[in-house]
């Protein structure tokens, strides 16, 4: 920041703040903020409404996705599947049959079409598939302890 020093004539010491940059940083914040968002939301990808489970956990591990939406459209890592060979072909490229699969279906796809896809991800090589869930959020019950405190 740079202070200036005005000559007033009579009034002798007069300083001023240089704002300028202190716009041009809190600009430039908001348009990386904007754009953070706005690519978060972007990466997302596919609309799959997962079921909800409370004994959910959490993978960190190597890991392809398959995504399975309602209207049983197939992706592999956001990329659209045309059918079950296809995902298998396509399974086979990636490699690594120790890579953990995670399939993604969503709430409304039948039973019967997520065994397919396992079954095609079996086939394919892979032997660790997980399904994913959303965590049920649990609530602490009150009990007659807690109501008399």
């Amino acid at each position: 920041m740079n202070f200036k020093k005005i000559n007033h004539g009579k009034t002798g010491n007069g300083a001023t703040l240089d704002l300028t940059p202190v716009v041009d940083v809190v600009f430039n914040l908001l348009i990386f903020f904007a754009l953070s968002l706005n690519f978060a939301a972007a990466s997302r990808g596919i609309d799959v409404k997962l079921p909800t489970t409370s004994s959910a956990q959490s993978l960190q591990a190597d890991q392809l996705t398959i995504n399975i939406t309602k209207t049983n459209k197939t992706f592999l890592n956001d990329k659209p599947v045309s059918d079950l060979d296809d995902l298998k072909k396509k399974l086979k490229e990636k490699g690594d049959p120790k890579a953990l699969i995670v399939i993604r279906a969503d709430n409304d796809v039948s039973h019967g079409h997520v065994v397919a896809i396992m079954d095609a991800v079996k086939i394919a090589g892979f032997n660790r598939i997980a399904i994913a869930v959303d965590a049920k959020k649990i609530e602490k019950q009150e009990t007659s302890e807690d109501s008399a405190n």
